[in-house]
């Protein structure tokens, strides 16, 4: 397998597609390869002993000595060596140098997942190939400026003297944010903007960056897409005080970091010119295309757009105009920063796909039936139960949807990472997946489940109703109310962005509400007709009540760059609290559960 030692991806010569074809040549050997490497490093470690594999570094033995897991199975020995249990290598050979954490809002509390040096180098890698493909697609990025939107959150001390914080905060806080090979110099915010971990302040002097020196910006970044809606709702609401910013030369009140103000004070100089134009743009009702408007030679927007993200991409074409590339350039989690790449780049926001990436890990599968695509659908192994079959990287089949399972360089061993892929294609013999969704259930009242991809689905259908009244749906949640009656329901949180002088039309909101019910899985309608299950409820929040949710989870130290909305909220929660205190409205339906929808009660 090439690796960043015997390539110079900053070559004048250097071929990224030739690279990629290189990489997918093989894709059973780099596996073995991969797995062989991982086991023989760590062949003393407790885990593998306790286990059984005694040194076996062949796949046969590997399957068939080590149980598929989930991360409560090995929390027991991730917390020793949090609590700074160093009485033995527990997970892995090489050293732990700190934790991940994922954002706690899929599950609850958040993951510590350790990470070791090597982990760090794989990072250098894979960003200096990301950023030479990005220079091969767009001629520009070789050129101008970036808006970043990353900022850093808390780090948290642990008993080990480890730090733990989300990938994002690891990053930023490390010595590769400077390192010239992956982040070259063109972020239009200085450092301190990166470090400063209050979102508001950080987002708006991110903002007001990129205002001083628009016309150098070519393109636009960040982690997850919800940070870029939410970045451009800050300049709606925030936009007449960057202007006064901008016009005096001097930073608002409201930055009270103190490193922060200092770098800000740096960079403003009056420009009454520079501050008429932006409220000329701002000012006007409609905000579409607003991205061009004001920064004119924007190419290109980086994020991911998949899984739960794609639900931001209306808005976000919507403020970027027709011209501005959206792109989504990679796959990854926290266990693990690269699973799958983006090798077409110019594809449409809709048609996104990642090829699997081979040296990230070694990859399992398990196959998805139809029947059971919502099920948890293979036992560990070490419960004695019967465990379907686990399929290679080399042996997967065009059409069918599969869990992911990673054995990683930092200690995870069969892990199931909670994700279902759909196989849409090969490159040479390297799979090509779309990302479907998180495998857990997010709703469930009887025997029915609805995952975040059925959840996501139905909620785009029914937010199709919403057309031509001058309202969007910006933010949705979901929860189950076991407590209503006459039987419990499904909840659906609504936060509606209104523009153009839009205005909320109770009887569409009834619509959507009606839509909602009816479109949800078989056994969901099965259970509604024989009354087990309730009339859906639509609650319409007020706007900023998302924003809220953010702020709550970024003050108890999730990165504000990693955050993602929970799309099901549990009861009860400081979340759910949120919510029902910003509710303003709230419809149920009427839907007849075969399919007809009954006058609404006299």
């Amino acid at each position: 397998m090439p690796s960043r030692r015997d390539t110079d991806f900053t070559a004048p010569d250097f071929d990224p597609d030739a690279f990629l074809d290189l990489v997918a040549a093989d894709v059973g050997l780099i596996q073995r390869q991969k797995l062989h490497d991982i086991l023989s490093r760590n062949a003393n470690v407790e885990y593998l002993q306790r286990h059984g594999l005694n040194g076996r570094t062949d796949v046969a033995s590997f399957k068939q000595c080590l149980p598929v897991i989930n991360y409560q199975d090995v929390e027991t020995d991730i917390l020793r060596l949090v609590n700074g249990d160093t009485s033995a290598p527990i997970l892995t050979a090489e050293p732990i140098v700190e934790f991940q954490l994922s954002s706690g809002t899929m599950g609850g509390k958040p993951k510590y997942i350790p990470t070791t040096a090597r982990y760090a180098e794989y990072s250098l890698f894979y960003q200096s190939l990301v950023n030479a493909m990005c220079k091969k697609q767009f001629k520009e990025w070789r050129n101008g400026k970036s808006l970043d939107l990353r900022s850093a959150g808390k780090l948290t001390d642990t008993p080990s003297g480890l730090k733990a914080g989300s990938a994002t905060t690891n990053y930023l806080k490390s010595a590769m944010f400077t390192d010239p090979r992956i982040e070259p110099d063109v972020s239009c915010s200085p450092i301190e903007v990166y470090l400063c971990d209050d979102f508001n302040q950080a987002t708006y002097c991110h903002l007001m960056c990129s205002l001083t020196q628009a016309a150098e910006i070519v393109k636009f970044h960040s982690l997850f897409a919800a940070s870029l809606v939410a970045a451009v709702q800050i300049l709606q609401k925030c936009w007449v005080e960057m202007c006064e910013d901008i016009r005096s030369g001097t930073p608002n009140a409201k930055i009270l970091n103190p490193e922060l103000r200092r770098a800000m004070e740096k960079i403003l100089k009056p420009d009454p010119q520079l501050a008429a134009m932006i409220e000329r743009e701002c000012s006007k009702n409609d905000w579409a295309g607003i991205i061009p408007r004001i920064w004119p030679n924007t190419v290109v927007i980086t994020t991911i757009l998949s899984g739960s993200m794609q639900h931001y991409v209306p808005i976000l074409k919507h403020f970027a105009g027709n011209n501005i590339a959206l792109v989504s350039l990679f796959y990854g989690s926290c266990e693990c920063h690269l699973l799958g790449l983006n090798v077409r780049l110019n594809c449409p926001t809709d048609q996104v796909e990642y090829m699997i990436w081979p040296e990230s890990a070694y990859f399992e599968f398990i196959p998805v039936a139809a029947d059971d695509s919502h099920a948890d659908n293979i036992a560990p192994h070490s419960t004695g139960k019967k465990t379907r079959q686990l399929v290679d990287t080399a042996d997967v089949e065009l059409g069918k949807e599969y869990e992911i399972v990673i054995t990683t360089v930092c200690g995870l061993y069969r892990y199931r990472v909670g994700d279902v892929l759909k196989v849409k294609g090969f490159r040479k013999t390297t799979p090509i997946f779309e990302y479907i969704g998180r495998q857990n259930v997010v709703l469930s009242i009887a025997s029915e489940k609805t995952d975040e991809a059925e959840l996501n689905s139905v909620v785009h259908k029914a937010a199709r109703q919403l057309e031509g009244t001058g309202t969007e749906l910006a933010e949705f949640s979901s929860m189950a109310d076991m407590l209503a009656s006459p039987a419990p329901c499904y909840v659906l949180f609504w936060e509606i962005t209104a523009r153009c002088n839009g205005i909320l039309d109770a009887e569409v909101l009834q619509k959507c509400t009606n839509t909602l019910d009816l479109s949800f899985n078989p056994r969901y309608r099965r259970w509604r007709n024989e009354g087990q299950i309730g009339p859906l409820e639509l609650r319409i929040v007020t706007e900023g009540a998302f924003k809220q949710l953010m702020d709550s989870a970024v003050s108890r130290g999730t990165s504000s760059s990693q955050y993602k909305t929970p799309r099901h909220v549990k009861s009860p929660s400081s979340a759910l609290e949120i919510l029902d205190a910003a509710v303003v409205a709230t419809f149920k339906s009427h839907a007849n559960p075969m399919g007809n929808v009954d006058p609404p009660p006299s």
